[in-house]
Order: C-alpha cells, then structure tokens, then sequence
C-alpha cells in the first residue's frame, strides 16, 4: 500500500538520488524535480519527473497541484543546491545571487507550493537541507553558508506557523558528504583525509542523509518539528 507522494527536489545525483531510492523502498511515491534527469532512470517504483528549475515557482506549484488530484500528498524534501566556491572579496553579485535563488528561494517556493495541499490534508511533513557549514562557516563559502543558515531560519518559522494544522517542518544538516558537490572541489585523498577528523572515523554517504529524511517523513517522528538533525559523524559537536 502507499504511503502517498512525497515530493522531491534534486533527484537526479547525490542526496536526493539517493533520498529517492530509500523512500521508494519504503513503499511512498515520489515526484521529483530538476534541471536534468541525471541517475533518474536508475530508480524503480512508482516515480515520476518533471524537469524544472526550483527557481521557477509557477512550475512547482502546477506540478505540484496536478500531483495532488489524484494522489494523497505525504511531504516535501528540498535537496536541490549549488556550491561554487569562491574567496569573499572576489564573490560577485551573480554567483551569490544564483546560490540564493536555488538554495534559499527554491526551498521557499517550494514549501509555498505543498502548505496549502498540505493543510487541507491536515498532515504532512517538510524536511528542508542546511548544512553544517551554516554554524562553522567555511572559507571560500560565504555565500553558502549564509543561504544554508537562511534555510535554518525559514525552517523554524513554517514549523511554528504550521503546527497546529498538522504539519511538521525539520532540517537535515549534512557533514561532509560523498556527492558530487564536494568531488567538484577536492580530490579524493582531500575528501577521506577529512574522515580522520570525524570522530565516526568516516565522511557521510548519500544514505545516511537519506535514512535520516525517511525518519522524519515517518510517523515515528510525529513529536518531532522545527529540529535541525546533523548528521556530521561527530564532527563539529558543540
């Protein structure tokens, strides 16, 4: 039996990918959303895709309506962002403007686009991605980390506003992961030299991220909202 339709963001690679599969094991269906099919067509189970970009609100919100005609909407997970790192005095208004409109923007349009759905059901659930780097900050990612921080803010907000219909609204803030993104900057001797500082003795995998999202969709975290869920291994603890 389906749980109902959870609609997801940046399907196509990393975290959302990976997201997709979990949740399609667990027996939910899945809308996905982004610029490019990507490792979309390696899922099986009951999935659709629209290619969009989350920066596009109108198109969200019709995707997100014809879904809700003929399906029970269960929640939202908003993986889709960009990291393209640069020193603070050499950041353009373009780039930072491009990591607010897909990190920040397209979260907030699509959490926009599934509360009315979402409260006329009288339930649901909303998991938005921050990261650890929105408490650490990060050379050369200055403009990341203030999107990821917006994303803490936002969260907590739509989880008072929308408590008493039903909703709850949580974060998952990644350590450094095995994704594309990170690989797009380090090698891979960089990228496991940082397991050394983790006290798990490892960097996260798209499947920790991805266990940790079905948990807050499930109903064994109906007590749990407005909470920000790190999943770093340890590191950074404080």
């Amino acid at each position: 039996m389906s749980k109902g339709t959870v609609v997801l963001t940046g399907i196509g690679s990393g975290i959302g990918f990976e997201t997709a599969r979990c949740l399609l094991s667990e027996g939910y269906r899945i809308l996905g959303f982004d610029i490019a099919r990507g490792r979309f067509d390696e899922l099986s189970g009951d999935c659709t895709f629209v290619e969009l970009d989350v920066r596009d609100f109108q198109r969200q919100k019709e995707a997100i309506e014809s879904e809700a005609r003929s399906h029970i909407m269960t929640g939202l997970v908003a993986c889709a962002g960009i990291i393209q790192r640069r020193p603070y005095l050499e950041l353009d208004e373009e780039t930072f403007d491009r990591h607010l409109d897909i990190n920040l923007k397209g979260p907030f349009f699509a959490c926009q686009a599934m509360l009315p759905i979402l409260r006329a059901q009288g339930k649901g659930s909303i998991v938005l991605f921050a990261s650890s780097i929105a408490r650490t900050g990060s050379a050369t990612g200055a403009h990341y980390a203030a999107t990821k921080g917006g994303i803490l803010g936002l969260a907590r907000t739509l989880a008072l506003e929308t408590a008493r219909d039903g909703i709850r609204v949580n974060v998952v803030s990644p350590g450094v992961t095995d994704t594309p993104q990170p690989r797009g900057h380090a090698t891979d001797e960089e990228l496991y030299a940082k397991a050394a500082k983790v006290p798990l003795g490892r960097i996260g995998q798209p499947q920790d991220m991805a266990q940790a999202v079905t948990f807050l969709l499930s109903d064994d975290s109906s007590y749990i909202t407005g909470q920000d869920l790190r999943i770093t291994g340890g590191a950074g603890l404080f």
